[in-house]
């Protein structure tokens, strides 16, 4: 059952509070769009907030606000940081919302996030980017989503294969300048990459990987949280072939799906779909005990709903 309702929030005034069976969603219609809250039960929020920019309607730079975004890929200081403080407009049809932006002043793309509510505690996310402009360009949709601090997010590993039976790559994984292998923050297993948040650690933190398993979990306030994604083996992915990438500084974790590049053409779309799963999940093993934390998610990932390619 979803219910919807229309009031205040963290000082903007027109904010939808949707309760899905067992999580509670806040959106912002004053700017974004941005789903700003995201609660499992009577937990705290998983995603970060940035209290300095909450309720903000103006600005001459950019604000993440906090929560889950749209941008489009790859990185770039004068598309990616376009302000987005203009009123979303939304549409509620059960089980669906749908939330959309004016066209970006400078990049003309218009993003729209849509919200299926299925059974249980998922919730199917549509990114979609469309190009109101004059002339091509090539992108990706990016949907990323803030986590708040204390998070753990975990990446799956490929298969394990020996040599000489598997002799080609299982898979790319890409590093930023600001990267760091030996970062006390990240613990590269066979079975799992974990990047966790740690506010005592001062510096920033990215990678990106191709995910061909198609699945990220973030774990926090006794909650299990996993996005699911589609990988194409034949498309092309921004970032040296990343359709996954994580990123954390003091106070957030950021997690992150990308869909395949495109050529949008004008007035075309192209569109990126999530399914967000949550899960009670009272203890997780460390990292390094790989095969302990294999056994508490197996049961959860055999439940994952996959979106369509």
């Amino acid at each position: 059952m979803t219910e919807v309702s229309c009031a205040p929030y963290a000082g903007w005034e027109r904010c939808l509070h949707i309760q899905h069976n067992d999580i509670k969603l806040i959106i912002t219609l004053d700017v974004g769009p941005r789903v700003l809250s995201c609660r499992f039960r009577d937990k705290p929020n998983l995603f970060c907030e940035f209290p300095e920019q909450l309720g903000k309607l103006t600005g001459d730079d950019y604000m993440l606000f906090g929560g889950h975004r749209l941008w489009h890929a790859p990185e770039d200081e004068r598309r990616s940081y376009c302000p987005d403080f203009d009123p979303v407009e939304y549409e509620w049809h059960d089980p669906v919302l749908r939330l959309v932006q004016l066209p970006e002043a400078t990049t003309r793309i218009q993003k729209a996030l849509e919200l299926h509510f299925q059974p249980g505690n998922r919730v199917l996310v549509r990114h979609k980017l469309s190009n109101r402009g004059l002339w091509p360009v090539e992108l990706a949709p990016w949907a990323a989503t803030l986590m708040a601090a204390h998070s753990r997010g975990i990446i799956p590993q490929e298969e394990y294969r020996p040599h000489p039976e598997a002799l080609a790559p299982a898979r790319s994984l890409t590093l930023w300048h600001y990267t760091r292998m030996n970062d006390p923050r990240v613990y590269w297993g066979n079975r799992f990459i974990e990047l966790r948040e740690d506010s005592s650690v001062k510096q920033k933190m990215k990678f990106g990987a191709m995910n061909k398993q198609g699945w990220a979990a973030c774990w926090n306030h006794q909650t299990l949280f996993i996005k699911s994604f589609a990988f194409d083996s034949s498309a092309t992915y921004a970032d040296m072939g990343c359709n996954y990438e994580t990123f954390t500084m003091p106070g957030f974790l950021e997690i992150e799906s990308l869909g395949p590049l495109a050529v949008l053409e004008p007035q075309a779309s192209v569109s990126h779909d999530e399914v967000w799963h949550l899960w009670p999940c009272e203890e997780l093993p460390e990292a390094q005990d790989e095969d302990a934390l294999a056994t508490v998610l197996d049961p959860y990932l055999a439940e994952l709903q996959m979106p369509a390619g």
